[in-house]
């Protein structure tokens, strides 16, 4: 997928607006090359990113604002059934509720059916599956069959998704959400290496005619992640864009195989929010370009695939500061268009 122009503004995925209308306005105003459906966990508790996409899955149910799934003889009874709808090929049984995703809904009604490209994200397999557990509070992600099932249902998920998006444009972007991919390798995580990117892989394989993604908002092992069959990695570049340089052989073969790299370079708490400026964030941008380059990774290979967002979702910040966030991102895009445009070949 050829990108929209140089660094192209687009989002990750949460905002905190409880109305649909406004948080879709702010998006198109803000992300007209690559718009996203926004996420409003603040409308309600199912829009909180597991609730969201767990409508469907065998043996599992809402107590309070929590998600359950039971694992065992209960996750058996509806395995079957699950397998039958998964074999059948249609993503239609697994779309999205309009209740858990009015963002959505009022996206694919008022975005324009000519964008360049357009964004949609689904919670990965790995966070969805350490935290949603049995109420023996074990994960469904240890669970062989469990996590089978996760995968799969997340899939046509996705799937259904690239189907609804692919109305606004034929370029669509869907990037898995997987923050817990921050604990691989710690004590308190035990996960192969294997099943981590089994699992990804799966998801990856079968979107075909998509740009498959990983957002990942702290520190992971990046060589983990770019191992995998991705093809857009989008990252704190604000805080972790060094990490993601203990890499280069990694990120080079990313890049050449025609990766995205999604700079998260506008912060997200209020206080950086309203610290920063175009300018300021520009510089930083330069400061990261610079690194690349010391690293034998060429900055017109990085300036021709990246992009720019937000550092994480803007969830949880205050309305006027995820809309400033938004608007910081697209005028650093400019920026850095008239800068680099003029340098490139």
């Amino acid at each position: 997928m050829d990108l929209p122009g140089l660094f192209p503004p687009t989002g990750v995925g949460s905002l905190p607006h409880e109305d649909p209308e406004r948080a879709v306005r702010a998006v198109l105003s803000g992300c007209p090359d690559i718009p996203y459906w926004p996420q409003l966990p603040r409308r309600t508790f199912l829009e909180n990113m597991y609730i969201q996409f767990g409508a469907g899955l065998p043996a599992s149910s809402l107590s309070g604002e929590k998600l359950f799934v039971e694992c065992g003889d209960a996750l058996m009874a509806g395995a079957e059934e699950f397998y039958s709808r998964f074999l059948s090929g249609d993503p239609g049984p697994f779309a999205i509720p309009a209740d858990r995703a009015a963002g959505l809904a009022r996206f694919l009604e008022a975005a324009p059916g000519t964008c360049r490209a357009v964004k949609g994200q689904v919670t990965g397999p790995v966070s969805f599956g350490l935290m949603v557990t049995d109420r023996g509070k074990r994960p469904l992600y240890y669970d062989p069959m469990g996590r089978d099932i996760l995968v799969k249902h997340l899939l046509r998920v996705a799937q259904w998704q690239v189907g609804e998006l692919a109305r606004l444009s034929p370029n669509v972007i869907l990037v898995v959400d997987e923050p817990y991919l921050a604990s691989l390798g710690s004590a308190v995580l035990s996960l192969s290496r294997e099943e981590v990117v089994a699992s990804l892989d799966e998801i990856f394989e079968g979107l075909q005619g998509a740009l498959c993604g990983i957002h990942c908002c702290a520190n992971t092992d990046w060589g983990l992640v770019l191992s995998t069959k991705v093809q857009y990695l989008s990252f704190d570049a604000f805080e972790y864009a060094d990490s993601l340089l203990l890499y280069p052989g990694e990120v080079a073969e990313f890049l050449g195989r025609g990766g995205k790299l999604a700079f998260g370079i506008v912060p997200t708490s209020p206080e950086g929010i309203a610290r920063e400026t175009p300018e300021t964030l520009a510089r930083r941008m330069e400061e990261i370009l610079r690194k690349f380059t010391e690293r034998d990774i060429p900055e017109e290979k990085v300036v021709t695939s990246a992009l720019v967002t937000p550092a994480c979702g803007l969830g949880t910040v205050p309305e006027e500061d995820a809309e400033r966030a938004t608007r910081l991102a697209a005028d650093l895009s400019t920026l850095l268009r008239t800068r680099y445009g003029r340098d490139l070949p």
